[in-house]
């Protein structure tokens, strides 16, 4: 009686190890396909170009470009206002959303005069975090032709507020209101006029960066 008791048991328990064993070889086996599933997925979301040695994820990259549409209104009064195209590129980071330089074409639709400025650009919100408004500072030279006159330089500045309006890994888009402030030095002046020593306008602008 107790060997057939004996018998019974091991035969359990035989039969309970081989179930275990064939689970424990079926767990591996699923995880073993589930590592080679999500590596392959990770190979096909990491190539998103067609040379994907050659280039770099924008959203992971410092370096950013973008292109701005907009006018400058006069307030002094000289019939200088203009209509504005500009581009820029530079680095960004947690606390610069750009730090670079831009080149723009800023033509008065009344007079056809052309004011080409090129500077440095600096956009920042004092945050590593996302805020709303931003700062915007620019100083640099413009190339102008006025006129019959040749075309001549002076120097060219702008500050202002940015605001964001949409914000993703792959582009940011603002609106920028700004004071922009124009010098013209004493053999340029008079072109203008012999008092025409600055230019004040108001500027608004839309960009988009990426």
């Amino acid at each position: 009686m107790n060997n057939r008791l004996r018998n019974f048991l091991l035969g359990i328990g035989v039969s309970l190890f081989s179930l275990s064993a064939s689970a424990s070889t079926l767990t591996d086996a699923e995880a073993e396909n589930a590592m080679a599933t999500e590596s392959k997925v990770e190979k096909t979301e990491e190539r998103e170009s067609l040379f994907p040695n050659a280039t770099r994820n924008l959203d992971t990259s410092h370096f950013t470009w973008g292109a701005e549409f907009g006018a400058s209104i006069d307030l002094s009064g000289y019939n200088t206002s203009t209509f504005n195209v500009d581009a820029v590129l530079g680095y960004k980071n947690n606390y610069f959303r750009i730090l670079g330089a831009g080149v723009g074409i800023h033509r008065s639709l009344g007079t056809g005069d052309n004011f080409i400025p090129v500077y440095g650009l600096m956009r920042t919100s004092f945050s590593s975090r996302p805020r709303l408004f931003f700062l915007s500072l620019k100083v640099g030279y413009s190339f102008n032709t006025i006129g019959d006159s040749p075309t001549f330089g002076d120097t060219n500045s702008q500050i202002g507020w940015g605001i964001n309006l949409a914000m993703s890994r792959k582009f940011q888009s603002h609106i920028i209101l700004a004071y922009e402030f124009r010098h013209f030095n004493a053999r340029h002046k008079h072109v203008l006029d012999d008092k025409a020593n600055d230019i004040s306008l108001a500027t608004i602008s839309f960009g988009v960066n990426f």
